[in-house]
């Protein structure tokens, strides 16, 4: 089985101290040639949901107009996405159309002629603009984005202030002008830092937060505006899973998030548990604004005063964890965090699973959670209507994927399914590849080339070799079908337009640059 051939050469790079993440493109050649590359005439199902990572590498294949490394101009290439990634893909077919939401707070804030800033660092721009937005790419009237660059030094961990301070001069200044009635900003340490395998990194990420948060919210309540502090889902706070024996925490929780509301001449009284859904409501409250009829409830228990400006601090990843050794904001005992805590009255909100629209007892993630966020409301999220469709059977069924059959067969050309390797990403999960490979069989389809992306190392309670080993077992048992490419999802899922990372990744799928493993047509036996 090939799928064996290249876990084999991961099994080797382990060794070398290589990451599931970082791993550089693994290729399966044939005869000394690459084989199963991605050709004219050919199709290609992008097994990924969410969408924003997935659209650089989307777009040296899709966009005739793409110049940010040389790519093969294909004239008669096909290419089905699960979810709709960018509007500008006019020619891209979409197996699952998910179209934009109504009324969300960004919208009903520009309906009223009042101006918005939103704004993040690169690594969380996305999540501040297409899903807080509810599936827009285009700004309302009167909103402005803002995007601060995040450090494109390798290894993180050696700067897990990334750019905050960087981020917090541009807030600071823009509160100052009191310009904008509402501020939307995203503190993405937490979340990009949390990831990391080692405490020490994560608890000087949190000493960094508490420090620009701190300049933040003063500059905010001496400028007279609300303030309110929430988070997307929680990761920081569980930095281990146990001390003894030490084993690191890397994937996001269930654990609830903090909710504060300060203002700046006044106290107001507000529920202390919800949902994060209920934040976009409050805010809605606080500028004396009439919430539309999808919003629930806000969390306040009075009416404010009079109408404020207001700001919404998320801060990515921050949940409420264990008061021990495994979390790192115990450890830090960051000041301006723990003077808050002691201050200001304050709240838990749920985040995960159910609440913010996801599996029952899914951790919470930053997607998920800026749409419940801007929404005011439950949002299903897209993994719990394609895993009903899964369960249901009806997912492989779908007309897009049966007519991009149909076309194969039609063109007597090859399919390739490009899949997060996973049990469990936002990304997808190799059910997608396991269900559509069975579909296209069944309809006789000769020839399936797999090309898998290798999720962040540790997250799966299994590494990717083990998880090759296993979807190579489902889908190579079929004559004809390979697994040809394994990369890391560094390359592929590049976000934040670092395109010479998603030029390796290009390269890989249609030209066989990369690390060579030799097969033979009967290892897919």
């Amino acid at each position: 089985m090939t799928g064996t051939l290249i876990a084999d050469k991961l099994e080797e790079l382990y060794k070398l101290g290589k990451r599931d993440e970082d791993i550089e493109p693994i290729v399966a050649y044939l005869g000394g040639k690459p084989f199963g590359r991605i050709e004219d005439g050919d199709t290609v199902i992008f097994c990924c949901r969410r969408g924003e990572r997935e659209i650089q590498l989307t777009e040296a294949f899709v966009m005739e107009d793409f110049e940010k490394f040389r790519v093969k101009r294909f004239k008669d290439l096909e290419f089905v996405t699960l979810v709709k990634y960018d509007e500008r893909f006019k020619n891209v077919k979409v197996a699952f159309d998910f179209p934009p939401l109504k009324n969300t707070l960004s919208e009903v804030i520009s309906q009223n002629d009042l101006k918005q800033l939103h704004m993040a660092e690169s690594e969380k721009y996305a999540h501040v603009t297409f899903f807080f937005n509810g599936r827009r790419r285009t700004p309302f009237p009167n909103e402005t984005d803002v995007l601060v660059e995040s450090p494109s030094f390798e290894d993180l961990s050696k700067i897990p202030e990334l750019s905050i301070y960087e981020l917090v001069e541009v807030l600071t200044t823009e509160i100052k002008r009191k310009e904008y009635d509402f501020i939307l900003v995203n503190f993405a340490n937490a979340d990009v830092i949390g990831h990391l395998p080692d405490m020490e990194p994560k608890v000087e990420c949190v000493k960094h937060l508490s420090k620009a948060l701190e300049r933040a919210v003063k500059t905010a309540l001496s400028n007279d505006y609300a303030v309110l502090i929430t988070a997307d889902h929680g990761l920081i706070e569980l930095g281990m899973k146990s001390l003894n024996p030490p084993v690191p925490n890397l994937g996001h929780t269930t654990n609830p998030v903090p909710f504060f509301l300060i203002l700046p001449d006044d106290k107001i009284a507000f529920k202390k548990s919800g949902r994060i859904s209920n934040v976009a409501p409050t805010v809605l409250k606080l500028m004396g604004l009439e919430k539309p009829d999808e919003m629930i409830e806000s969390l306040l228990l009075e009416k404010p005063t009079r109408s404020y400006r207001v700001i919404l601090i998320i801060m990515d990843g921050w949940g409420i964890g264990p008061k021990d050794e495994r979390n790192p904001i115990y450890i830090a005992k960051p000041k301006f965090w723990c003077e808050l805590i002691e201050k200001y009255e304050h709240g838990e909100l749920s985040a995960s699973g159910e609440d913010v629209g996801l599996l029952k007892g899914r951790p919470g993630n930053s997607e998920a959670g800026h749409m419940n966020l801007g929404a005011g409301r439950v949002v299903i999220q897209d993994e719990v209507i394609i895993e009903r469709s899964l369960k249901e059977g009806t997912f492989a069924e779908r007309k897009v994927f049966v007519e991009a059959f149909k076309r194969v067969l039609r063109k007597n050309k090859k399919l390739h399914l490009i899949s997060m390797l996973s049990t469990k990403s936002s990304h997808g999960t190799i059910d997608y590849p396991i269900a559509l490979v069975e579909k296209a069989k069944s309809m006789g389809i000769k020839d399936i080339f797999i090309h898998v992306i290798f999720n962040r190392h540790g997250v799966e309670n299994m590494k990717a070799s083990e998880l090759l080993r296993i979807l190579s077992e489902k889908v190579e048992r079929y004559e004809g079908v390979y697994i040809v490419t394994g990369v890391g999802r560094k390359w592929a899922l590049d976000r934040d337009k670092r395109y010479d990372r998603t030029k390796i990744a290009y390269n890989a799928l249609v030209y066989g640059k990369g690390i060579k493993v030799s097969v033979d047509r009967n290892s897919s036996r």
